[in-house]
């Protein structure tokens, strides 16, 4: 489908541009750009696995997914730096403030150690791979993908009350579904929906607090924080705990939310 393949080399094209930044040159957007690009590469790749025989999902994906889950501990790392000092009364503990510097080096000179001629060229032959695939996509075989993924996402979201691993399932599905609408043109669809509820806004938020609370407690449990910072650390951690609850109750007050689609007409 010519959609399709616009869309694909749209998304290339910005994920080469992204990659070949210099090191000094990234900022803590640059990485969340190329995860996002890679997450609607991503969803794309599965209604790709649906929709036609013998594309190996998994081993294609492959490359990507080893920038997107390095990049990932870097992306945590500079959202909890970032959500801490949002919400300290206080300068950033010493200690961990260091600790957490400490990380995000580590785990960007990991990042980048990945980004080599070879990794690059890896990723252009990739993209060779896929492109004949997208030809073959027929419009019944992606109307029934598009049916079946918003089926399992508003069967979700018709429940009063959804437990945390429901929760995330819900978040990466409709980000998902969402991505690939936009990738058949549908994005005024998108933004109607977005502006007309916040629901995907809380998702995000909660999964951010979620994941930092829990990266605190196991930093706490590692012993390499002084006692009198890991009061000060506690003190953090029943805040964003507080937060969390609070969007967990939000997400769970929206629901059911039977008519989450209705301004998401299938082509």
């Amino acid at each position: 489908m010519k959609t399709l393949k616009k869309y694909f080399k749209k998304r290339t094209s910005v994920i080469n541009f992204l990659l070949e930044q210099k090191q000094q040159s990234y900022s803590p957007d640059t990485f969340h750009k190329l995860r996002v690009e890679i997450k609607r590469l991503k969803a794309l790749f599965d209604l790709l696995d649906y929709c036609t025989k013998k594309f190996k999902r998994n081993k294609i994906f492959k490359p990507f997914k080893l920038i997107f889950k390095q990049g990932g501990k870097v992306r945590e790392l500079q959202i909890e730096e970032s959500l801490i000092k949002e919400h300290s009364t206080t300068h950033l503990p010493v200690e961990y403030s260091t600790h957490l510097k400490k990380n995000q080096i580590k785990e960007q000179t990991h990042f980048f150690s990945i980004l080599n001629k070879a990794f690059t060229k890896k990723l252009n032959n990739k993209y060779r791979k896929i492109l004949p695939f997208l030809s073959k996509i027929n419009k019944k075989k992606l109307n029934n993908y598009r049916y079946k993924k918003r089926t399992k996402i508003e069967k979700l979201l018709s429940q009063n009350n959804l437990e945390i691993k429901k929760i995330h399932k819900l978040r990466k599905r409709l980000k998902a579904y969402l991505y690939n609408q936009q990738s058949l043109n549908s994005d005024k669809q998108i933004k109607l929906i977005r502006k007309n509820n916040i629901l995907p806004e809380l998702l995000g938020e909660w999964h951010d607090y979620t994941v930092i609370t829990e990266h605190l407690k196991k930093t706490i449990a590692s012993d390499v924080i002084s006692s009198k910072e890991i009061n000060k650390l506690d003190n953090i951690i029943l805040v964003f705990t507080s937060k969390s609850e609070l969007l967990f109750t939000k997400i769970n007050t929206a629901l059911p939310y039977p008519d989450f689609f209705k301004n998401l007409k299938t082509k």
